[in-house]
Order: structure tokens, then C-alpha cells, then sequence
């Protein structure tokens, strides 16, 4: 007895550390509305992070441009040892150490010079022993025009900015079209696994019924043999549908940036309004407000904007410059000179090679333009598709539902006909299909219907959490 209670204790133990190491694969498990899905999505999706960078990209290169207008300050320090004649006399002019005696006048010199001989070549001038240099800068360059470059690199800058931010936009409502189709899929999955157990259990149904009829001699044995067939097909169909809804799940959990060991599961289905009534106010939202047209328009301005920063080359260019100068033959800051200049500089000619790139400036440019009127024609297209789609799908959804009724009360009185002997199990089968296939007709159209009406928000750029 005392044996048979410590097994028991021993058992209940085992049962509790394994519900417990069962509970956090239970936690773990999460179920997420639409809202949660998007908003993991466009923090987590590496996409998000490319555009951001892109967008910062564009920022530091008006800050480049920008700081381009401010001078700039440069410190240098050079150390130099000659023997060179004239280098050695420079660098003792430079540090004010020069003197007579450099240039070789010594009583020998004198002597030759009150001669009359003119010829007579100095030695201390011309091998003059090696001399040391450090010269320490600080140097001061003062843009003040060059032609407007200056301001068509901040143009292009501003233009890539807002192609950036547009861009960024496109890429969150994108993001968030591919999470809605992701989302919508798992349900309508869940719609086909739900008229595929129907369907199983039809089948089921009509194995059991058949196997009677049999028993009884109403009906021969290939008719329960076609029943069973039809049983196996309906559980294949059934194993897809459970499938395609994991494809679905993984699909979402791949947008959103969670591993796929994660448990993930979906609240309510989403239905969202249309963007507008027409489809002549959808072209006009299109055209006005898709942010990839606008993102690409922005990349168009930006290489215009190009093309003026070519053209300064054509202008004169005017800067200032300060600098001070120490110099000592030793590491320190001696003798100390300062420069200043103003330098004008105008390019004469170049033989054409500023004009040429003008001209491939222009060239990129038009093509920046003829792309963003592709894209137009492409949207307009995506539009008046998506929209056409949409008004057929609706229909079709209504014509389902009608048949999906009458597909339901014609296999009700083939399977009493069956039953009473008069009809074959073909027609039930047949029937069973018919009924079957309307079921699943009608949960495509109505994941259709959704994609569509995503897709013209998509396309007006209204697919956003803040506007569903």
C-alpha cells in the first residue's frame, strides 16, 4: 500500500514539473489584431531600417552642403632639413635669420670684390651647410561665390529629402499591404478549412449511408468504394487548407521579424472602406498622392537640380584666404608672417568637357522625368485593374452566395433521392463537388474583394493605420 502511494506522489510530481515546463511554450503563444501585426511589422522589418538610412543619407548631404558655405580652417606642420642653396637661404629668410655672411660677404669676398673680380663665387652662398625648417600653418579659405554651386547641391539635397521621406512612407504602406494580405490569408485558409471539414464530413456521412444501403442490398459495393474515394479526396483537400494557413502564419511572422519557432495566432478578420466613391476620384488621389510618384518626382527635381550645379563650372569663382606662418629651426613657433588674398578664377575653356557633362546631367535628368510618367501610366493602370477587379468580384460574391444555397438545397434533395434509391451516389458526389466548389468560390472572392480595395488604397497612398 505504502509502495502504490509513493508511485502515485512520484507520478502527480513528474505530471507537475511537466506543466510547468509546458507553460511558457503556452505564454509564448500570442495572438495579435491587424493594428498589432502592422505596428510590429514597421519596427522590426528590415525594409523599415533601409529606407530610415536612406533618408539619412540624404540629410547628411545637406548638412555637407550646407557646411560648404562656412570656411574652412586647416592646421599643418612641416619639417624639412636641406643643403640646397636656395632652400637653405629661404628657410633662414622665413625665420629672420638671414645675414650677410649667408650671401658670402666675408673679408675674402671684400677683397676679391675691390679687386675688380666679379666672377668670384662665394662659397657660403653656394654650398651653404644643411639647415632645419619647421614650418607650423594655420590657413583660412573664405568661399564667397562659385558660380551657385553651393546652392544647387543644397537644392538636390532638399529634393532627396523629400524623395526620401515619400519613399519612406511607400515602404511603410507596402509593408503594410503585404501584412494585410498575410493577415487576410491565414482567415481565408481558415474559411477553406472550414468548408473542407464540411465537406469531410459529408463525405463521412455518405460513407456511412452508403454502408448501410450495402448491408441492406439497396446499392452494390462500388458504390461504397466511390464514397470512400471521395472521403480520401475531401481529407486531401482538407491537409491543403491546413497548409496554405501555416504558409500564411509563417508569411506574417516573417514580415513582422519573428523566428518561426515564435507562436503566433491572428485576432478578427479586417474588411476596409474604399479610399473614394468613383474611380475618377481614385486617378485624381492616385495622381496627387501616391507617395512612390511623389518620391520619384522629388528624384526628378533633385536632378535638375544637378544640372545647375555642372553649369557653375561656366562661372567665375571668387574666395578669400588668410594664413599664418611660423617658422624656427627648431620645433617651436618662431618667426610668424601672415597672408592674405582674394583669388578670382574663371575657366576660359575646357574644350568642351563642361558642356558635355551638362548635357548628361540634362540626359539623366529626362530620364528621371520619363520614368516618373511610366510610373503615372503604371498607376493609373494598377487603378482602373484593381478597380474593374473589384466591381466583378462584388457581383460574383453576390451570384455565390445565391448559389451556395441552391447548391445546398439541390444536395439535399439528391441525397433524398439517393437515400430512396432512385439516384446513384455519381450524383451525390457530383453534387457534394458542386456544392463544395461554390463554398470555396465564395471565400476566394471575398479575400479578393479585400486584396482589391487594398490595393486602391495602395495605390492613393491610404493604406495606413491612421487612415483604415
Amino acid at each position: 500500500m505504502n509502495s502504490t502511494s509513493l508511485l502515485l506522489k512520484t507520478k502527480l510530481k513528474a505530471l507537475s514539473v511537466a506543466c510547468i515546463l509546458a507553460m511558457p511554450a503556452l505564454v509564448s503563444a500570442q495572438t495579435l489584431d491587424f493594428k498589432a501585426c502592422v505596428e510590429a511589422t514597421l519596427s522590426q522589418n528590415p525594409e523599415v531600417a533601409v529606407s530610415q538610412y536612406r533618408k539619412q543619407q540624404a540629410e547628411m548631404a545637406l548638412k555637407e552642403a550646407d557646411a560648404h558655405r562656412l570656411p574652412q580652417i586647416t592646421a599643418s606642420m612641416t619639417a624639412s632639413q636641406s643643403d640646397n642653396a636656395l632652400n637653405v637661404f629661404g628657410m633662414k629668410l622665413q625665420q629672420r635669420q638671414a645675414s650677410f655672411s649667408d650671401f658670402g660677404f666675408d673679408n675674402n669676398a671684400m677683397s676679391q670684390i675691390s679687386a675688380g673680380n666679379y666672377a668670384y663665387q662665394p662659397n657660403d652662398l653656394n654650398n651653404p651647410g644643411s639647415h632645419n625648417d619647421f614650418n607650423t600653418r594655420i590657413e583660412v579659405l573664405i568661399p564667397v561665390w562659385n558660380g551657385g554651386k553651393v546652392s544647387s547641391y543644397q537644392d538636390q539635397a532638399k529634393a532627396m529629402i523629400q524623395a526620401a521621406d515619400h519613399a519612406d512612407t511607400a515602404v511603410q504602406q507596402f509593408l503594410t499591404f503585404n501584412v494585410f494580405q498575410a493577415y487576410q490569408g491565414v482567415h481565408t485558409a481558415r474559411a477553406y478549412i472550414e468548408v473542407a471539414n464540411q465537406a469531410v464530413k459529408a463525405s463521412q456521412a455518405y460513407v456511412n449511408t452508403t454502408h448501410s444501403l450495402v448491408e441492406q442490398g439497396v446499392v452494390v459495393m462500388s458504390e461504397l468504394l466511390t464514397a470512400k474515394v471521395h472521403l480520401t479526396e475531401a481529407k486531401t483537400a482538407l491537409e491543403q487548407a491546413k497548409k496554405e494557413e501555416q504558409i500564411a502564419l509563417e508569411s506574417l511572422k516573417m514580415l513582422m521579424g519573428l523566428s518561426t519557432s515564435e507562436n503566433l495566432d491572428v485576432a478578427g478578420s479586417v474588411n476596409i472602406s474604399m479610399p473614394a466613391d468613383t474611380v475618377d476620384e481614385i486617378l485624381v488621389m492616385a495622381m496627387n498622392a501616391n507617395p512612390k510618384l511623389d518620391a520619384q518626382r522629388q528624384q526628378a527635381q533633385s536632378a535638375v537640380a544637378a544640372i545647375d550645379a555642372v553649369k557653375a563650372d561656366n562661372y567665375p569663382s571668387f574666395n578669400l584666404m588668410a594664413r599664418n606662418d611660423w617658422n624656427d629651426d627648431s620645433l617651436g613657433l618662431g618667426s610668424s608672417a601672415y597672408t592674405v588674398a582674394g583669388v578670382v578664377s574663371w575657366k576660359l575653356t575646357d574644350f568642351g568637357a563642361t558642356s558635355s557633362a551638362i548635357d548628361r546631367a540634362a540626359a539623366a535628368a529626362n530620364e528621371k522625368k520619363a520614368a516618373v510618367r511610366s510610373e503615372e501610366n503604371k498607376t493609373r493602370l494598377e487603378v482602373l485593374t484593381a478597380w474593374k477587379s473589384l466591381q466583378v468580384a462584388i457581383k460574383q460574391a453576390d451570384s455565390q452566395r445565391v448559389a451556395v444555397g441552391q447548391a445546398d438545397e439541390a444536395q439535399r434533395l439528391v441525397m433524398k433521392r439517393y437515400e430512396g434509391g432512385i439516384a446513384t451516389m455519381t450524383e451525390v458526389l457530383v453534387s457534394q463537388a458542386q456544392l463544395d466548389k461554390v463554398r470555396a468560390d465564395l471565400v476566394k472572392t471575398q479575400y479578393e474583394i479585400n486584396i482589391y480595395k487594398a490595393q486602391l488604397r495602395l495605390a492613393t497612398g491610404t493604406l495606413s493605420l491612421a487612415q483604415l
